[in-house]
Formats: structure tokens, C-alpha cells, sequence
């Protein structure tokens, strides 16, 4: 014990020594060869939620199901998947019917130990729980010194984190085709007095990357061809998108694309910003969204309500080379903070272009 405890002072020592030396532990890991594991075991809900995060839930907030095909055809593997990719996205072009994708997401994320938070089929949109993934760095990311102090403390470097996901699902043109969006949004734990609480963190792109492939595989996708498909794709450049204020007060977006590619551009940023999507309409061009107290990031400007609201984004074409959001609050209140919020929201999403 005495030799043992010996030997653990003196890797501390150096480790301090060496401090200034040492490079990062958490080394890039090229696209397919990073190991993505959930620690299914761990409750992220056992923790302290902020009130401006959504707790975990084994029970869908929204749940819609709608019939499909017998089980057999449903979970039928693809053997084609196209990545989009334009400056601000990724998304996977599927050669296969919208309800088809929906059953094989579902599968997907239960693979790796996810339950499904929310879901509504009729709008094509798939939300997990968060559940926490393994951040324990490799011994040979971490160096020598390192590694050999995290072995004899039995410990691991690397805060807990906890991921959930969203899927979108559009139709396309051609009805056995769809259109795939994934998203995902983080936690870190951080040590607040005596508890443990989970705050939201910066987004992993390499990770959400990295599960945007290990999807296209799961679909049945080739592996060294969806590395090939995601890495060569080259991005578009594109203009940015504006944010007016009308007579009324009232913010408008405007988007310097046609109705169908705004569309589409709207609700990933939507996605991007954790909006609570509870109906679309892709054939008139809108968006209904709910906004709760006390819960997500723009619900603080509205902390005066005490029930969730709905308001509706609308998209009009102007021309073949611009198309306007328009914010209606549907109880027609008018009211000041209702104001802000129509303003806040779209600079935040302006922001994601």
C-alpha cells in the first residue's frame, strides 16, 4: 500500500511538472473511426435539470402513429443514400418512402439505448431523450504520464456529457423518396455547491457527423462509400439570410430563395435552435411552434405566461428569389414582450446562416 501510494505521488509530481508540456488529450478522430458508445445504465434524469432543459422521459410528449406497411417491408435495409450538402447542412437524400425511414430511425436510436421523447409522425419529426455518452479518453490520447495516473487512481478523464437527437423527415417530389435531417443538442455536467446539475453545451459537430454516418450505414449504405459521400461533398455558398422589422413591430424573415428551399432552410434552423416544432403545413408553408414557460431559450422573454403558447411561421413568396416569414400570434393579443420574442427568435435563427 505504502509503495503504491508512493507511486502515485510521484506520477502527481510529475504530472505538475509536465503540465505545460502535455498537449491536449482529446485528439480529432478522422470520420469513421471513432467509437460512439452510450452509457445506457446511467439515468441523466437521476441528475439536476436546469428548468430551461427538458428532462428525460420513457413516455413520447406527442405521440402520432400512423400505419405502415407489414413489419417485414418496413425495416428493409436501402441499398442507396445521397448526401446533400450546402454551406449551412448536411441531409441524406433516401431512396425510400418517408414512413419506411421513420420505422428504421426509430430502430436506429433504440440500438443505442435512446428512448423516444417525442414523436409525430404526420410531420415526419423524431425526438430521443438525452442520455449520457462515455467520455473516457483513450490511454493514448491521453500520454503516458496520464494514463498511468488515471489507472492507479482508477479514474477517467473527461466530464460527463449527455446527448438527445432530432430527426426530420421531409417528402420529396418523387413519393419513394425522402429527405433525412439529423441534430443533435448536448449537456455537460458542471458542480453547482453541492448537487449536480447539466447545463447546455457547444454542439459536437464531428460527433453529429459521425452518427449522420453511422445512419446511412444502418439504412444500408455501404461504410466506405458513405465516407466517400460525406467527405467529397462540396459545399454551396449562399446569401445571407435578413431579419426586418414591419410597421407593427412584429419581425419578419427573409430568406433570398424560393419558397420550397426556404422552407426547407427554416426548419433546420429550427432544429438548430431547439424549437418545439407541434405542427407543419409543407403545402401552405408553415410552422407551428410552442414556446413554455421557464423552458428553452426564448421562453425567458415571455416568463409572464402560465401555459404553453402556439404561434405559427408563415412563408410567402415574393418572388422566384425571395420568400418572407411572417410571425402571427394566433391569440392576436399584440402584446410587447409577444414583440420581442418574434424579433429574438429570428435573429437567433438569421444567426445559423
Amino acid at each position: 500500500m505504502k509503495i503504491t501510494n508512493f507511486l502515485i505521488l510521484a506520477l502527481i509530481s510529475l504530472l505538475v511538472a509536465s503540465c505545460s508540456k502535455v498537449a491536449d488529450p482529446v485528439k480529432k478522430i478522422g470520420l469513421g473511426s471513432r467509437a460512439v458508445n452510450y452509457e445506457v445504465d446511467e439515468n441523466v434524469d437521476s441528475l439536476i435539470i436546469p428548468p430551461d432543459l427538458t428532462a428525460p422521459s420513457s413516455q413520447g410528449a406527442f405521440t402520432e402513429v400512423i400505419k405502415v406497411s407489414d413489419g417485414s417491408d418496413v425495416l428493409k435495409r436501402v441499398q442507396n443514400v445521397e448526401v446533400k450538402r450546402d454551406k449551412y447542412r448536411r441531409w441524406l437524400l433516401v431512396d425510400l418512402p418517408p414512413a419506411e425511414v421513420w420505422a428504421l430511425s426509430k430502430e436506429f436510436f433504440r440500438s443505442y439505448g435512446f428512448q423516444i421523447e417525442k414523436e409525430n409522425q404526420k410531420i415526419g419529426l423524431l425526438e430521443t431523450d438525452f442520455l449520457e455518452i462515455e467520455t473516457k479518453v483513450p490511454d493514448k490520447s491521453l500520454g503516458t504520464i496520464r494514463a498511468a495516473l488515471a489507472k492507479a487512481l482508477k479514474t477517467q478523464y473527461g466530464l460527463p456529457i449527455a446527448d438527445k437527437y432530432r430527426i426530420r423527415i421531409e417528402p420529396t417530389a418523387n413519393s419513394m423518396e425522402s429527405e433525412v435531417y439529423l441534430t443533435l443538442s448536448s449537456i455537460g455536467e458542471v458542480v453547482s455547491g453541492a448537487t449536480r446539475v447539466w447545463q447546455p453545451r457547444e454542439k459536437d459537430v464531428e460527433l453529429e457527423t459521425e452518427m449522420l454516418l453511422q445512419l446511412m450505414v444502418f439504412l444500408g449504405n455501404d461504410r466506405g462509400d458513405s465516407i466517400s459521400k460525406i467527405q467529397s461533398n462540396v459545399e454551396e455558398q449562399k446569401t445571407a439570410v435578413s431579419v426586418v422589422i414591419s410597421d407593427t413591430g412584429y419581425a419578419s424573415l427573409v430568406f433570398p430563395f424560393d419558397k420550397n428551399e426556404s422552407w426547407k432552410l427554416l426548419g433546420w434552423a429550427l432544429d438548430e435552435s431547439g424549437v418545439d416544432i407541434e405542427d407543419s403545413d409543407s403545402l401552405e408553408g408553415s410552422y407551428f411552434i410552442n414556446v413554455t414557460p421557464n423552458k428553452g431559450f426564448f421562453s425567458k422573454l415571455l416568463t409572464t405566461a402560465s401555459i404553453t403558447k402556439t404561434y405559427q411561421l408563415i412563408l410567402k413568396e415574393d418572388t422566384s428569389s425571395q420568400t418572407n416569414v411572417i410571425f402571427v400570434d394566433l391569440s392576436e393579443e399584440n402584446d410587447e414582450k409577444i414583440i420581442s420574442y418574434s424579433e429574438e427568435l429570428f435573429d437567433q435563427i438569421a444567426s445559423k446562416f
